[in-house]
């Protein structure tokens, strides 16, 4: 219902927000606080739904109603990730506190590089220890990103790849200092990958060469599970791929199947031979 929605007609409903302050315009259309997902955008957030209905008033002339997100919140929640904006987790999954007011916030360009990255790695192990608690759940890059700056007030423009490897490089080093499992390979980037900055992490505090980043971060992911306190499957449970990726492997597994040479294998029963692909034996004929 929301395909006539623009990013311009979600900066507007943002921008009404704004003026209003969140409880009135909440109010005025009817919105209680998301249960679930909620935008980040320059340093605050924002409740999902109410943005998105009030997003369709400048679309259409009309908002929509809170009824009409029954049952669609993640449907939402992913149009708006597709329209460039940044939705963080699930509330339920992990908390977030409210957003700080312009008074407690501060720019991380202010307060200089190193004080900030170590508040955001503080903030970091905590988010990832929520999520660590919860049996094959992930965090995003952006998504964590959102939430260390939300829960330390300490904000940044500047791109999340420029900083967001060297805050879990040092979330690594604590979990290697207390023999803990790498509480970094839970965070993933949007295509679900690892990405460079944690085999780089494995190197720096555990002097270990990883062939795989992928595969390793699916095994300490799973040890995470168990040390923090997850509920485990009765049968333990198993190191797993973000699904993503395990997505992408499936399907390049599926299409060397598919151009896998016939006679691969086979011999040859008069000569003991490897049959070529052509399917004729090249001593027999």
């Amino acid at each position: 219902m929301f395909e006539t929605i623009t990013r311009d007609h979600v900066q507007q409903a943002i921008e009404e927000c704004d003026s209003l302050g969140a409880d009135t315009f909440q109010r005025r259309y009817g919105f209680g606080q998301a249960r679930h997902y909620a935008i980040w955008h320059d340093g605050r957030t924002y409740d999902s739904k109410a943005i998105l209905g009030v997003a369709q008033r400048y679309a259409t002339g009309e908002a929509a109603m809170v009824t009409e997100f029954d049952g669609s919140q993640q449907d939402a929640a992913l149009l708006l990730r597709d329209l460039g904006l940044d939705v963080i987790v699930d509330r339920g999954e992990v908390e977030l506190p409210p957003s700080p007011t312009d008074e407690e916030q501060q720019e991380a360009a202010d307060l200089g590089n190193e004080a900030a990255r170590a508040a955001w790695a503080g903030a970091a192990r905590e988010i990832l220890l929520e999520v660590a608690g919860r049996y094959q759940a992930l965090v995003t890059y952006r998504e964590l990103s959102g939430l260390v700056q939300l829960r330390t007030g300490i904000r940044t423009n500047q791109l999340v790849h420029y900083w967001i490897g060297d805050v879990l490089g040092r979330v690594a080093r604590v979990c290697a200092d207390r023999g803990e499992p790498l509480l970094s390979a839970l965070c993933v980037k949007e295509d679900g990958s690892v990405g460079a900055s944690y085999a780089k992490a494995v190197i720096d505090v555990r002097g270990e060469l990883v062939g795989d980043p992928d595969d390793h971060a699916a095994d300490e992911r799973l040890a995470c599970y168990r040390a923090f306190g997850a509920a485990m499957p009765d049968d333990g449970g198993k190191a797993a791929l973000a699904p993503k990726v395990a997505a992408v492997r499936a399907r390049e597994r599926a299409r060397r199947a598919a151009t896998r040479p016939q006679f691969e294998g086979q011999v040859c029963p008069s000569c003991n031979m490897a049959i070529p692909a052509t399917g004729v034996c090249d001593n027999c004929g």
